[in-house]
């Protein structure tokens, strides 16, 4: 069996072809991949901070000390939901009573953020960080 040199060119010239369309697709596809798991980090974010502003609340509404329990409960939600995560600069919690008596409302606002991997390509207005924020509010329940 021989090859012909038509076919012989005919090969080199469609593994050419195939290697250079694979150049020109990687990066988009590598960019969109990239992508995608940006968008997990905020999603599992969202659904950390959201979850984790309620449990600073109903920490908050159950004790007597509302601002140290919220800040505790939400820092232990945080870490056991998303272990290895940086909390010392990027978490924020803001805690807001109108009052401690029954019946008065307490709110818990936390704020994360998400670091942007894609800072050197897209442009943010704050290229550094995505902010994602949770915010809940309980009324103060009477005590026994």
């Amino acid at each position: 069996m021989e090859i012909s040199k038509d076919n012989k060119n005919s090969l080199r010239n469609n593994t050419g072809s195939a290697l250079l369309e694979f150049a020109l697709i990687a990066p988009i596809l590598l960019l969109l991949f990239a992508g995608i798991i940006q968008f997990g980090f905020i999603m599992n974010a969202k659904v950390v901070v959201n979850s984790a502003s309620y449990e600073g609340v109903r920490a908050a509404t159950l004790s007597d000390e509302p601002e140290e329990s919220a800040a505790t409960a939400v820092l232990n939600y945080a870490s056991s939901s998303m272990p290895g995560w940086n909390f010392n600069d990027r978490l924020k919690i803001e805690t807001n009573a109108a009052g401690d008596n029954p019946g008065d409302n307490i709110s818990v606002k936390v704020i994360y953020d998400v670091p942007n991997f894609f800072s050197r390509l897209i442009h943010l207005p704050d290229d550094e960080k995505i902010s994602i924020i949770g915010e809940s509010t309980m009324q103060i329940e009477e005590k026994e």
